[in-house]
């Protein structure tokens, strides 16, 4: 069988790990491969393990050279390749291969004609696996792409997760540089660039495993770091001559990925290894010009802010303290609008603050239904690196949010206190004790979503000169477990994590089993249940999953005699009660329908139907009394004794809008604010100041929000809030009347 691919594997001085890399890609499901291997001088055992494969297995051939380094054992590879193999990958002899990895960007190959397919990645460590961190951005597949629209595969600059057309190899005369350390980049960035399409794969397809002493961990090695640098040299060179917008990107990247745990790694280097960082690192820094620190997190702002000034002792500091704080936390100084991110006792270390660096954090500890049917959380949400002050200088709203559509809800939120938002924090700078929320959600309050979906629960945070919203997440990866709740009446509540966030999802069950039981033993099982939807059930039909899968119907009893009605039926349309007969409790009159003689018309606390009105506009009510009256609701003439029911359009309140309106009003100002007495919603409360910052006192009469005066013209032009119309309340029965 002619192979469709050719596996690269170097070997050298791996007998521990060799064994399971070789079977890996031997057991692939992609039988048509040739695996070539490259003993680059082993003094193990790893030479006789290579052996040994290519003597019970023809499709893997074993070459010796003396020992010249991995790039040198790959170049070797791939000249010892067969010809005319359409397909090249490379696989390092300490890693593992997913069994269906190959087959997978293979065929995603064969059916995209791109020129080379790359696939998410596990990193095997002594505690087990878990996901790359240069692969956490790779949640979806993405066929036939490119570098230049998605710049996030600026960190896909291994070869080892790759497969290669092998025509665009050799059209470009790829070649891995041998003598150096850190050979992928110099050779996955441009065939990056140089590929017509790119696909993408979400499934992991490698496992990379990191162990003490390999290459790709020498922190503190004088050679590895000056090699790194040049590597990302040779790359940003070859950028510089086609984009210069994607050359700054892949600087900004290399000062962030590339050359940040040789960073760190500076206060356990010695004199030679800092002094060699500090020369190539801040000579890269300087060539890359401030324009490339604008995409660093605030943090690594400071950190290459010392080295392009080259003052050690200062970054020497900086380093411990985040070691003893935990990465990515300071102290914030200044007024709001002009923050800086400081570090206590070190002079100089500082930053502007933008809007991306003070994340908002917000977990869930405990989800509980209460014996009304209400959901009730408690958690803690906090701006991170900002202490959570008193309650009259922050704002907390809880917001749902349909997962299918624009739908908002505000929930009304409690704050409390919560100890363990600090410990979780994992630091000592800040105080979060303060940063616990309570909220109840009512699942009857909230409308029905789209089809399969659910509602997803989030947070909006105010302090003054930040707002952020932020979703609730858990605590921790094990505690994302679902929790389900009968509701009845046909209803079930799961409350449960979507991506991470966490969703409520209701649903409407078709039919129930509500108990079982044998007749004998081996004998016929009785199952006995409801169907709610109102259909009435013909057969019981059980479905056998799995290998034989087949479906076998069983006749379905229904009892006759005291047979309870199903569950949500209503009456049929345009039947009459008999005279003198009550409505059953619950029970929705037909619209339209008469009463009879003696019969007492339905309560107006019952549940009506509230359609869109379609009289007159509202500029030309009629007055009261003559078929119209205040507010949006109006009465239609009947010749019924009993007042039809009322028909009236629901106040459209722009929740979101609302929402970032009335918070804007009240961070723009320095005086202390409250929330309204109705919630977060500007249109449906007061605004209360306080005390002026330098004791002159407000005189300003509170008064209603509208459309001119909720948090000013502009908030209104911007958002479009509007004060929504009152619903009068229906007009009391008549003495003397039916009803």
């Amino acid at each position: 069988m002619k192979p469709l691919l050719s596996v690269v594997v170097p070997v050298h001085n791996v007998e521990a790990y060799l064994e399971d890399c070789l079977r890996s890609v031997a057991d692939q499901t992609l039988d048509a491969i040739e695996v070539v291997m490259v003993d680059d001088g082993s003094t193990d055992g790893s030479g006789r393990i290579a052996a040994e494969f290519a003597a019970r297995d023809a499709r893997f051939r074993l070459v010796r050279q003396p020992n010249a380094g991995l790039s040198a054992a790959r170049n070797t590879g791939v000249r010892h390749t067969a010809p005319g193999v359409p397909y090249l990958a490379f696989a390092d002899s300490d890693d593992i291969v997913v069994h269906d990895a190959y087959e997978r960007m293979t065929a995603s190959l064969e059916s995209t004609g791109s020129d080379l397919a790359t696939g998410n990645v596990w990193r095997l460590t002594g505690q087990g696996r878990q996901q790359a961190w240069q692969y956490r951005w790779l949640t979806a597949a993405r066929p036939r792409t490119h570098i230049t629209r998605d710049p996030r595969l600026l960190a896909d600059r291994v070869a080892w997760n790759k497969v290669f057309r092998r025509s665009f190899w050799d059209a470009h005369g790829f070649a891995f540089p041998e003598g150096r350390l850190y050979e992928d980049t110099p050779v996955m960035i441009p065939a990056h660039y140089l590929a017509g399409s790119v696909d993408v794969l979400r499934e992991h397809v490698y496992y990379w495993r990191v162990r003490e002493g390999s290459i790709t961990r020498r922190r503190t090695d004088v050679t590895g770091v000056r090699d790194r640098i040049a590597a990302c040299e040779q790359v940003s060179a070859f950028l510089g001559g086609r984009d210069a917008e994607q050359r700054r990107a892949y600087d900004t990247s290399c000062l962030r990925d590339d050359f940040g745990y040789f960073l760190d790694g500076l206060p356990l280097g010695g004199e030679a290894y800092r002094s060699a960082f500090l020369e190539g690192a801040g000579a890269f820094a300087d060539r890359a010009g401030a324009g490339a620190l604008e995409g660093l997190p605030v943090e690594l702002r400071v950190k290459w802010t010392l080295v392009r000034e080259r003052r050690l002792d200062e970054l020497l500091e900086v380093l411990a303290f985040e070691r003893a704080n935990g990465p990515g936390v300071f102290a914030v100084a200044g007024p709001p609008g002009r923050r800086r991110a400081v570090y206590p006792g070190v002079r100089g270390a500082s930053a502007r603050l933008a809007r991306t660096d003070v994340p908002a954090v917000a977990r869930l500890l405990e989800a509980r239904w209460d014996a009304d049917g209400k959901l009730r959380l408690r958690g803690y949400a906090y701006l991170r690196n900002l202490p959570a002050g008193p309650v009259h200088r922050r704002l907390t709203v809880g917001v749902v949010r349909a997962e299918r559509g624009r739908r908002v809800r505000p929930v009304p939120v409690r704050s409390v206190d919560a100890p363990e938002a600090t410990v979780a924090s994992g630091q000592e700078l800040h105080d979060y004790d303060r940063a616990g929320f309570e909220m109840v959600l009512d699942p009857d309050r909230l409308p029905a979503p789209a089809e399969g979906g659910g509602w997803l629960v989030g947070l909006v945070l105010a302090v003054p000169g930040a707002v952020r919203r932020v979703a609730v997440r858990a605590p921790d990866a094990g505690a994302d477990q679902p929790l389900v709740h009968d509701l009845g009446d046909g209803r079930r509540a799961v409350l449960d994590y979507r991506g991470g966030r966490l969703r409520l999802t209701v649903t409407r069950l078709r039919a129930v089993a509500e108990a079982h039981r044998a007749v004998a033993e081996g004998g016929a099982l009785v199952v006995r249940g409801r169907v709610l939807d109102g259909a009435r059930p013909v057969a019981l039909l059980l479905t056998r999953e799995g290998e034989g899968d087949g479906e076998r119907p069983f006749a379905v009893e229904r009892p006759v005699a005291g047979e309870r009605p199903v569950v949500g039926e209503r009456p049929v349309a345009g039947e009459r009660p008999v005279a003198g007969e009550r409505p059953v409790a619950g029970e929705r009159p037909v619209a339209g329908e008469r009463p009879v003689a003696g019969e007492r018309c339905p309560s107006p606390s019952w549940p009506t139907p509230r359609p869109h009105r379609t009289g007159p506009p509202a500029r030309s009510r009629p007055p009261a009394g003559r078929g119209g009256g205040r507010g949006c609701c109006s009465r239609a003439a009947t010749a019924s004794p009993c007042p039809p029911p009322r028909t009236c359009r629901r106040p459209r309140t722009r929740t979101r809008r609302a929402i970032w309106c009335w918070t804007w009003r009240a961070l723009r100002t320095r005086t202390s604010w409250s929330a309204p007495r109705t919630g977060a919603c500007a249109s449906r409360g007061r605004m209360r100041r306080g005390r002026a910052p330098r004791g002159r006192r407000m005189r300003r009469k509170p008064r209603a929000a509208s459309a001119s005066s909720c948090a000013t013209r502009r908030c209104a032009r911007r958002y479009g809030s509007r004060r929504p119309s009152r619903a009068r309340r229906p007009a009391r029965p008549v003495a003397g009347s039916p009803c």
